[in-house]
C-alpha cells in the first residue's frame, strides 16, 4: 500500500491500461483527501499475475528449443566463422606510431579481479599474450549487478583511427516501425562485441598492458571507437530480410515485434534460428519473451501508443537548475551561474529535447533557456528561466500517450505560427477517434522574424511537411488546418513570391488541402489532445461501490483502515 499524488495514480493507470488486464496485477485506487493543496490517492496492488497457459507454454517451448544459444557466457574456445564483412577493422592515419602507453596503476583490491578475468577471457580463447608494439591501459568500470567490467582506455587508438561513419537509424523511424505491434520480445546478445572477430591483420592494434604482462583481444573488445558502427552493420547483415519486418536493432536493443500471437511465434522462432545460423549467443537472464508492452530506446511501447518510460522522468525530474543563490537582495536571493552551468543547461535541454514529440509548443517553452546559450550571453537566471525550465519538467512528466502513425491512413497537420515561433500536431484516427501522434516546433530566426504574418504561417506549414516527411509523403490524404484564413487560397494563387513558389513547388509533392479552423477552436483542440489522455486511462477502471470491496483479515494494515474510515466517511454523509 502506498499513497500517491495525481501525476503518479496517471502512470497506475498507463502502465494497466499498456498491459491489459490479463498480464496485469488488479489494482484498487482511491481518491482520499487534499494534503497541501494535491489530490492524493492510495493505491494498492495484488501480488498475483495471470497469463494464458498458451503463452507460458510457448515461452518455454522456446528456450528449450534454442538452449544451444541461450547462453549466459560465451562457451569457451568460440571461433565464430562470420560471412564477408563480419570482422571489425582498425584503420590506422597515415603518419602516426603505434600508441604505447604504461600500465596504469589500479587498486590493490581489483589486481585479484584483473587476474580473473584475464584468465577467463584466455580459457575463453579471445584473449592471448602479445609482443605488439600496440599498447592501451586498462580501467574498471562497476556493473549495476555490482560486479565489475574490464574495459579498455583505448583513447590514444581512437585519436588515430579512421573513423567508421555508417549511418546510425533515427529513433522516430524506429519506433514507428513498431505500428501495430501487440506482441513484443527483447534479446540481449552476449557480449555482442566479443562474438565479433578483430580482422587478424589487426589483432595486434587492440593490445593492451597490464601488471600481469601484454594481451591482444581476437575479438573486438569494449572501447574502441569504430565498435559501435561495426556491430549495426553485423546485426544488419545477419538479420536484413527481417528488419523493419518484425524485427529492430539499435545498439544493444533487438526487439521483435508482431501484431498477433500466432504470428509472433513464429518471427521469434525465425529470429533465433538465424542466431544460431550465425552463433550468435543470447544471455538468457536478460531476455523478454511474449509480452504486451516493452521498452525501447527511451519509450514504453505497447498496443495504446507511446509514451515516456518512468526512468527518464525520474532522471528528469531529478535536474536542480543550474544556479547557485547568494545573498539576498530585496525580496530575492542573488543567482549566480553554477559552475559549468551553461553545459548543465544544455544537457538538460538535451535530455527533455530527445521527447520533444510529447511537448506542444517546446522551442516557444524552452527559448528563455536557449536564449542563454547564444555565443557571449550573459547568465542570467530569472523567473522567466525559472518558469520555463519548470514547465519542461511539468511536461514530460504529464506527458500524453502518443498513437504510432500509420502511413497507410490520413492525416491532419494542425499549424499555428506566431511571431517568434511555428508549431505543429499530427493528428490520425485508428478506430478511437482523432488523436496526436507527435508534437513538433521550431524557433524562428532574426531573418525569419522579420516576415510578415502570411508568410510566417505558410512556413509552419511547410516547416510541418519537411518535419513529418516521412509520414506524410505518400498518404492518401493530409488536411492541414490552420488559423490564418487566407492560406485556404494559396494553392490557388496566380501571384507568388520566389519564396512562396519555391514553397509551393515543394508542398506539390503531397496530397494535401488547407483548411480554416478559428483560433479558438485550435486552442480548444490543443487542451482537448491532452484531456483526453487522462479520460483514455481512467476509462479502463470500473467503479465499484466500496461497500463491494473484499478486505481480507491477512490485507495491508494500510488498506484495511482506508476502507473503514472511508465506508464510515461515506455512510456519515
Amino acid at each position: 500500500m502506498e499513497l500517491v499524488n495525481a501525476t503518479t495514480m496517471r502512470k497506475h493507470l498507463r502502465r494497466i491500461r499498456s498491459n491489459g488486464s490479463a498480464e496485469e496485477a488488479v489494482a484498487y485506487l482511491f481518491f482520499l483527501s487534499k494534503v497541501d493543496g494535491e489530490l492524493v490517492f492510495a493505491a494498492a496492488e495484488s501480488d498475483t499475475t495471470m497469463e494464458d497457459p498458451e503463452v507460458t507454454t510457448a515461452r518455454d517451448q522456446m528456450r528449450e528449443d534454442f538452449s544451444d544459444i541461450f547462453q549466459e557466457d560465451t562457451p569457451a574456445g568460440h571461433r565464430p566463422e562470420r560471412f564477408k564483412g563480419g570482422y571489425h577493422r582498425i584503420n590506422i592515419e597515415l603518419g602516426h606510431k603505434p600508441p604505447s602507453q604504461p600500465v596504469r596503476t589500479i587498486p590493490v583490491p581489483m589486481m585479484e579481479e584483473l587476474k580473473r578475468q584475464i584468465i577467463k577471457y584466455v580459457e575463453l580463447g579471445i584473449l592471448h599474450p602479445s609482443s605488439s608494439p600496440y599498447g592501451c591501459p586498462i580501467i574498471f568500470d562497476p556493473k549495476p549487478s555490482g560486479k565489475w567490467r574490464m574495459c579498455c582506455d583505448y583513447r590514444a587508438l581512437n585519436n588515430i583511427t579512421i573513423k567508421d561513419t555508417y549511418p546510425l537509424p533515427p529513433h522516430d523511424t524506429l519506433l514507428e516501425q513498431l505500428k501495430g505491434a501487440r506482441w513484443f520480445s527483447r534479446f540481449d546478445f552476449n557480449q555482442f562485441s566479443h562474438q565479433i572477430p578483430i580482422h587478424p591483420d589487426d589483432i595486434h592494434k587492440t593490445a593492451i598492458r597490464t601488471r600481469y604482462g601484454s594481451y591482444e583481444w581476437t575479438v573486438m573488445p569494449l572501447g574502441l571507437t569504430n565498435a559501435p558502427a561495426t556491430a549495426l552493420r553485423v546485426g544488419n547483415r545477419a538479420f536484413f530480410d527481417f528488419i523493419d519486418r518484425f524485427l529492430v536493432i539499435f545498439m544493444d536493443d533487438t526487439i521483435v515485434y508482431s501484431p498477433d500471437f500466432d504470428s509472433h511465434v513464429s518471427h521469434v522462432r525465425q529470429f533465433l534460428q538465424r542466431c544460431r545460423d550465425h552463433q550468435f549467443f543470447i544471455r538468457p537472464s536478460k531476455v523478454e519473451l511474449f509480452v504486451r508492452s516493452i521498452d525501447f530506446i527511451g519509450h514504453h511501447i505497447s498496443e495504446a501508443g507511446l509514451s515516456i518510460i518512468e526512468d527518464r522522468i525520474r532522471a528528469v525530474m531529478a535536474i536542480h537548475p543550474p544556479v547557485s543563490y547568494g545573498p539576498t537582495v530585496g525580496k530575492q536571493p542573488l543567482r549566480r551561474m553554477a559552475k559549468d552551468g551553461k553545459s548543465s543547461l544544455r544537457s538538460f535541454l538535451g535530455m527533455v529535447g530527445q521527447f520533444r514529440r510529447f511537448i506542444p509548443k517546446f522551442s516557444k517553452i524552452a527559448e528563455p533557456l536557449n536564449r542563454l546559450l547564444k555565443d557571449n550571453a550573459e547568465f542570467v537566471w530569472e523567473s522567466e528561466q525559472q518558469q520555463a525550465f519548470d514547465n519542461l519538467k511539468s511536461a514530460i512528466c504529464n506527458a500524453p500517450i502518443l498513437q504510432l502513425p500509420d502511413q497507410k491512413l490520413p492525416s491532419i497537420m494542425e499549424v499555428d505560427g506566431s511571431g517568434t515561433h511555428v508549431g505543429q500536431v499530427i493528428l490520425q484516427d485508428q478506430g478511437k477517434g482523432m488523436k496526436p501522434c507527435g508534437y513538433h516546433s521550431v524557433t524562428l530566426s532574426d531573418t525569419q522574424r522579420r516576415w510578415p504574418i502570411p508568410e510566417i504561417e505558410l512556413f509552419a506549414i511547410v516547416e510541418g511537411f519537411r518535419f513529418f516527411r516521412h509520414i506524410l509523403l505518400g498518404a492518401p490524404e493530409t488536411i492541414v488546418r490552420s488559423d490564418h484564413q487566407p492560406l485556404v487560397y494559396f494553392q490557388s494563387k496566380s501571384t507568388l513570391s520566389p519564396k512562396q513558389a519555391r514553397w509551393l513547388d515543394e508542398l506539390s509533392e503531397y496530397n494535401s488541402r488547407i483548411e480554416h479552423i478559428s483560433g479558438e477552436k485550435n486552442k480548444v483542440a490543443d487542451a482537448l489532445t491532452r484531456i483526453s489522455t487522462l479520460f483514455e486511462l481512467t476509462d479502463c477502471l470500473q467503479h465499484i461501490d466500496i461497500s463491494e470491496v473484499p478486505v481480507k483479515p491477512s490485507a495491508d494494515p494500510t488498506f484495511i483502515a482506508l476502507i473503514s474510515s472511508s465506508s464510515a466517511h461515506l455512510s456519515g454523509s
